[in-house]
């Protein structure tokens, strides 16, 4: 088995050799740009091969985080281990597309790496820029693809946390409440007053949303479903659409995945004009792959209810992590940003005197 590396440094010829079985006659690495990748440490190999070999001429390689706020993040939520184990045991049972991994490992002290398919020729989301309604529908899609191969079909995974009731749920809620401070430290601008006066009655129902979200059906959910995260294809023999970083699976209620989307990365202005369409569409879909017991308007209550949950995660990722670099805090203003207008947009805050 070939040993974790400890930084990019430790990704030679030998090591890869060990991944493999065939030694390359050279490495080059190029590191991923700066805000990519906040929770690991991404780089792109380029690999020379003796010619009687047809093996990639570059691989990517993904290994812990090298920032010790953002590690320590990972750590707690044990993010390497669910993103290993989801390439392990989950991709082979959907057709909704990742990376094709060529090794991996991780240790008890959740050190890892994944040796994965490069698939840089793929263009990535952003975040920042926000998703176009064409790029929406085609994530929708793929979350109809990807929901509908684990619907009632996920309770036998059991390094997967459910999304209430779990060592995961608790984390979430503490760093909500721990994390708020931060939060308007770095991003009070982007805060909507209205859920800033809310905060202590929203920490205390953070434990009753969770529980409405994991309510059968239940299906497996991706957890970190933003545009950073998707790859666009763009040559006639690309996928549409590939999906990164399963470090935050859940079982659950896929409408998670639906509300962190748009509230999160689509454009503001799309989601307004488009959202009940696109949730239409997901319901479409499920219905293609035989799954018709989802209706739009328990979808809908459900989404509201998704919206504001997303508040959740946003403040643990923009009151807990590091944003590193001037990218990072751009893509997370945004994420906090989009966010607060969605819960003002469908009123989510009433959905706390009903809960």
């Amino acid at each position: 088995m070939p040993s974790i590396p400890a930084s990019l440094n430790d990704v030679t010829t030998d090591w890869i050799a060990d991944c493999l079985g065939t030694a390359p006659t050279g490495v080059a690495l190029e590191p991923m740009g700066e805000g990519v990748g906040m929770m690991s440490n991404i780089a792109i190999i380029h690999l020379t091969w003796p010619e009687d070999t047809n093996l990639p001429t570059s691989l990517v390689v993904k290994i812990a985080a090298e920032n010790d706020t953002n590690r320590a993040v990972s750590q707690q939520f044990n993010l390497y281990l669910k993103e290993v184990s989801y390439y392990r045991d989950l991709a082979p049972r959907t057709t909704a597309r990742s990376p094709k991994v060529y090794s991996s490992d991780i240790d008890e002290d959740q050190n890892f790496f994944l040796l994965m398919e490069n698939v840089s020729d793929y263009r990535m989301g952003s975040q920042v820029a926000g998703a176009t309604l064409k790029e929406c529908e085609l994530c929708i899609d793929f979350l109809a693809k990807l929901h509908a191969s684990f619907w009632n079909d996920i309770e036998d995974v059991e390094w997967l946390p459910h999304m209430s009731g779990s060592e995961n749920a608790s984390n979430m809620a503490t760093g909500c409440e721990v994390g708020w401070t931060q939060l308007l430290d770095i991003f009070g601008e982007f805060v909507p007053d209205a859920i800033n006066a809310q905060r202590d009655n929203y920490v205390a129902k953070i434990s009753r949303l969770q529980a409405l979200l994991d309510q059968p059906p239940r299906t497996l959910i991706h957890g970190d479903f933003r545009m950073d995260n998707m790859l666009f294809g763009q040559n006639p023999d690309h996928e549409p659409l590939m999906v990164v970083d399963f470090q935050g699976p859940l079982k659950g209620n896929g409408i998670h995945d639906i509300a962190y989307l748009l509230s999160h990365s689509a454009q503001t202005e799309v989601r307004r004009e488009h959202e009940k369409a696109l949730l239409q569409r997901y319901l479409e879909g499920l219905s293609a792959a035989g799954i018709t017991d989802y209706v739009f308007d328990t979808a809908w209550r459900d989404y509201r209810i998704g919206i504001l949950y997303a508040w959740t995660v946003a403040v643990v990722i923009a009151g807990t992590m590091d944003p590193a670099n001037d990218r990072g805090f751009a893509w997370m203003s945004k994420m906090v940003e989009r966010n607060g207008i969605a819960i003002n947009d469908l009123d989510c805050l009433e959905l706390l005197k009903e809960i």
